[in-house]
């Protein structure tokens, strides 16, 4: 068994700086990013002394977002060898870490990725199946006139500029209400098979995997705010959605129906099929488009504390065989 120790990585990130959030893309998605960043502080200028040591620096993020889906605050396990394991050892070394990562990121890709905080975690710890649960919060910007509407088609403000990025820009005639009111409808033990990212190349009314059947805590509605540029165009609302887990691009299929809905677009009754009948390919099939992703936020991964330190249960991990 290897001598490693696992530490967590708290990160926030600005999904449109980087083209994807995995790795094994382009090389220069978010965990490529974290890896090279914590990769340099331990091991320079040591690298030339124990090359082999870089292969041995292992992460797992605990979400795996869309690219351009944005995290507050998401969770990442990092196995460090041993002998390399000090990122926490006192304040004054943590410290130390801490502005090194974030003067590297800063050369790097300003603005892109910030890490919040590290600490060590029993080897038991799981950063997927220890989760209590995730929550996500999609952002909308509603114009709030069609002169408005038609005016920053023609030509953007500041305003939409700022927001490009970040939220679901929509047209007037958005109800609230009608939204919260099918957004109830998701919560509960729901099998998720027809919110499950399919495409046509797929094979077609694939039995539902176990995985998909999910249990929805919450779906809410709140006021938001303008992302950074303060304006009289947009009108803003966050809808907000909890649960353990999520089946792929789920939430952006859940905001589509809720969107459209609240548009009076498709019918309730559409909703309550697809919940009914969990195809993965009934969403392409009824060309339902889905909700883009610059709206959506990881907003927090959240978990008991005791995981951290006495996990139950404790978890056997394959790194420790490798």
């Amino acid at each position: 068994m290897r001598e490693i120790r696992r530490y967590l990585f708290w990160i926030r990130y600005d999904g449109s700086k980087f083209p994807e959030m995995a790795k094994g893309g382009t090389g220069f998605g978010v965990m490529d990013l974290l890896n090279q960043t914590v990769s340099q502080s331990i091991f320079e200028p040591r690298s030339e002394q124990h090359p082999e040591q870089k292969n041995k620096l292992k992460f797992s993020p605990s979400s795996r977002t869309d690219a351009k889906v944005h995290a507050i605050r998401s969770s990442v396990i990092c196995q460090v060898p041993l002998e390399f394991a000090d990122l926490d050892k006192c304040s004054e070394t943590k410290t130390h870490y801490m502005r090194t990562w974030k003067s590297t990121i800063d050369a790097a890709n300003p603005g892109s990725l910030e890490i919040l905080d590290a600490h060590s975690v029993s080897a038991g710890f799981c950063i997927r199946r220890s989760v209590s649960y995730r929550k996500y919060t999609y952002r909308l910007a509603v114009c709030r006139s069609w002169e408005l509407w038609d005016t920053i088609r023609q030509e953007p403000s500041i305003a939409c500029f700022s927001e490009r990025d970040y939220a679901w820009r929509l047209p007037p005639g958005f109800s609230p209400e009608r939204l919260l009111r099918a957004g109830k409808i998701f919560e509960g033990e729901q099998v998720m098979g027809s919110f499950f990212k399919h495409t046509n190349r797929e094979k077609r009314s694939e039995p539902i995997s176990p995985s998909a059947l999910k249990y929805i805590l919450h779906v809410g509605l709140s006021s938001g705010e303008a992302y950074s540029a303060e304006n009289d165009i947009y009108d803003y609302y966050n809808v907000t959605i909890v649960a353990k887990s999520f089946v792929r691009e789920q939430i952006r299929r859940m905001m589509s129906c809720l969107v459209n809905y609240s548009y009076d677009r498709i019918p309730l009754s559409t909703v309550n099929w697809l919940l009914k009948n969990p195809i993965s390919s009934n969403f392409y099939d009824m060309g339902i488009p889905v909700a883009p992703p610059q709206g959506l936020y990881l907003t927090d991964v959240v978990y008991d504390p005791n995981m951290f330190t006495k996990p139950v249960p404790y978890y056997l991990h394959s790194w420790d065989y490798e």
